[in-house]
């Protein structure tokens, strides 16, 4: 009798002392603690199970072929989002400019026409060129002058994700749309193969509001901001449109989904993807070790630097991938707007239409400049 008594008692102790160890981090069998792939069963999480390597060479062989690109930056009209038409500077007529895409090894020959009424010069931003290529006047070589052309040619030494842009009157014409994606990729192939790739190239400008109107220079009317000479900014892109002028991107369960991300605008834009987390695999064109790549769900995006990040598309529906500085997310005040792109799973019921948008804010309110 004592002897089963004694039994008792360790089982009823060793119930006890289970019980109490659990809010003390010792995880039963039905938390997520013991499960062994939380992304299977909780939606946005799988990328925690991904390994992510970006082809990188230590040595670049070249290819021997010369991919050749002609630019001609010039003013030209462009479509900010339905109804909003600016003077832009652009090359070739767009906004971002063509996309520049070679692969590392190649001899790249970019032959830039100025057809602009000031001058201006490419400056490859993260590239790694010879002193004599990297567009910076007075240091690396004269300005471009309005009706001249100049001939830029390097190797492209590494892969990654860069930009293109003048450095000279930079605010300026960077402000009204002068500027491109560079893209290298590499000799080794990535792990995985990628299923869908996608880039963001943000802007941001300073437009007339209501009532003002912009001059062929990219100026306001008299006793108004002159583009580029204020912090003011009142509109924001995602490759040269804002929301609802962005393209969807159209994605389907189980996809692996490449994102590039470019700031080229003078503004830190903290981007947040929703119902997903992500893993940055590159910055600034230089690949993250898999052990360093970090899991999270909003990146800030400071001027001038590049980001490769990588999601699973594992919850289906529609989402947005936006700013999280909210005036981001507004065109001239009026949200939504701006720094917004949607992301739509195959299959996905179409989203209702879109309802009067109303300020949220009056525009250029004072202290309020970006």
């Amino acid at each position: 009798m004592t002897g089963r008594i004694l039994t008792i008692a360790i089982i009823l102790g060793i119930a006890f002392l289970g019980v109490r160890a659990w809010p003390w981090g010792m995880p039963w069998a039905g938390s997520p603690a013991a499960r062994s792939d939380p992304g299977d069963s909780v939606p946005g999480t799988a990328i925690n199970d991904l390994t992510v390597r970006l082809g990188t060479a230590k040595a670049v062989r070249p290819t021997g072929r010369t991919r050749e690109f002609t630019l001609a930056a010039r003013k030209a009209t462009w479509e900010l989002a339905p109804g909003k038409i600016v003077q832009a500077l652009t090359y070739n007529g767009t906004v971002p400019g063509p996309t520049i895409r070679v692969t590392e090894g190649d001899t790249v020959r970019v032959v830039l026409k100025n057809d602009l009424d000031q001058e201006t010069t490419i400056h490859f931003h993260g590239l790694h060129v010879p002193n004599s290529m990297d567009g910076v006047p007075p240091f690396t070589q004269a300005p471009i002058k309005p009706g001249e052309t100049f001939t830029y040619e390097f190797v492209a030494s590494h892969a990654g994700t860069f930009m293109y842009h003048p450095h000279i009157n930079s605010v300026e014409q960077i402000d009204n749309g002068l500027y491109g994606l560079f893209i290298i990729d590499p000799q080794q192939p990535d792990e995985p193969k990628f299923d869908r790739e996608f880039s963001m190239v943000l802007g941001a400008w300073i437009l007339p509001a209501d009532g003002q109107h912009q001059l062929p220079g990219g100026e306001m009317m008299p006793g108004a901001a002159v583009v580029g000479m204020n912090m003011n900014y009142n509109w924001f892109t995602i490759n040269g449109k804002a929301f609802p002028a962005t393209p969807e991107w159209i994605v389907k369960r189980g996809d692996v989904v490449r994102v590039r991300l470019v700031n080229i605008s003078n503004l830190a834009h903290p981007m947040h993807l929703h119902g997903h987390d992500f893993k940055v695999v590159a910055k600034d064109g230089e690949p993250v070790r898999p052990e360093l790549q970090q899991v999270m769900n909003t990146l800030t995006v400071n001027p001038g630097e590049t980001y490769d990040i990588v999601f699973i598309a594992d919850n289906p529906g529609v989402w947005v991938f936006h700013c999280h500085e909210l005036h981001h997310t507004e065109n001239d005040g009026v949200e939504p707007g701006g720094l917004v792109q949607v992301i739509r799973y195959e299959g996905a019921p179409a989203a209702p239409a879109q309802p009067q948008a109303t300020p949220t804010m009056p525009a250029r309110m004072p202290g309020m400049g970006h």
